[in-house]
């Protein structure tokens, strides 16, 4: 989408926000047409700024700005829709596990109109303590999708046969899923009818979301080429801790 100087009244969410000057701050966001956008919000810091109640995650946004750069000038902010119920707890650190993830992933004004409904949609599951796994999930596969790494969940890497129900295979991440036969030394081998399950979001069984869980960490880490995402290092830990209990 070509570039606007002037935008008004863009449905969008914050990601993340840090200091700019001693009064004002850069406010990272996700437009629902815009994708990705960093902002000035100048005098933000400062106790009365019209900005100040607005700017923060999760909250579902209208904001206006304008600017030729690639950093913008916010000029206006307001609540658009319904306020969710307060996300808490696991479901809090997944909602900030989903922005690291845009973060990380999306590139600068690009839309990606589908992953914003998508976004929007699992924080008011978040809201609402639905279950995590599921909604996770839905939102990786999406989001590798949207930015051209998209899994194939429907045919062999090397083959392009079809995936069998009834075979067994072994994902690799910079190729896909590969027959085990070719692969016999691999501990990391999948049923091809959690394959399926996972191509078609049914995430009802407990195979299936363990080992869709599996297969997104992999992509999501060989992309992320050895960062490590600030919320899974806690994720790891609370893991740890529930573990020792």
């Amino acid at each position: 989408m070509a570039r606007k100087d002037i935008v008004e009244h863009e449905p969008s969410y914050l990601l993340h926000q840090m200091p700019y000057s001693e009064t004002s701050q850069i406010v990272r966001i996700f437009s629902q047409n815009y994708g990705r956008v960093d902002l000035i919000a100048k005098g933000s810091k400062r106790p009365k700024s019209k900005f100040r109640s607005f700017l923060q995650p999760f909250l579902p946004l209208q904001l206006s700005w304008s600017g030729k750069s690639q950093l913008k000038t916010l000029r206006q902010t307001e609540i658009h829709g319904q306020y969710l119920t307060r996300i808490q707890g696991k479901h809090l650190l997944s909602a900030y596990y989903l922005n690291e993830l845009i973060l990380s992933f999306l590139r600068m004004e690009d839309p990606y109109q589908n992953l914003f409904a998508l976004y929007a949609s699992a924080l008011h599951g978040f809201s609402e303590s639905n279950p995590i796994e599921p909604i996770l999930r839905q939102f990786e596969i999406l989001m590798l999708s949207e930015i051209g790494y998209a899994i194939n969940f429907e045919t062999e890497a090397l083959s392009q046969k079809p995936i069998e129900a009834d075979l067994n295979y072994v994902f690799i991440a910079e190729q896909g899923f590969v027959s085990k036969r070719k692969h016999n030394s691999s501990p990391f081998v999948v049923k091809g009818q959690v394959i399926q399950a996972i191509n078609e979001g049914n995430f009802s069984g407990q195979e299936t979301l363990v080992w869709a869980k599996k297969i997104l960490r992999l992509s999501i880490q060989y992309h992320l080429d050895g960062k490590e995402l600030k919320s899974k290092k806690v994720f790891k830990a609370m893991e740890r801790q529930d573990g020792s209990k």
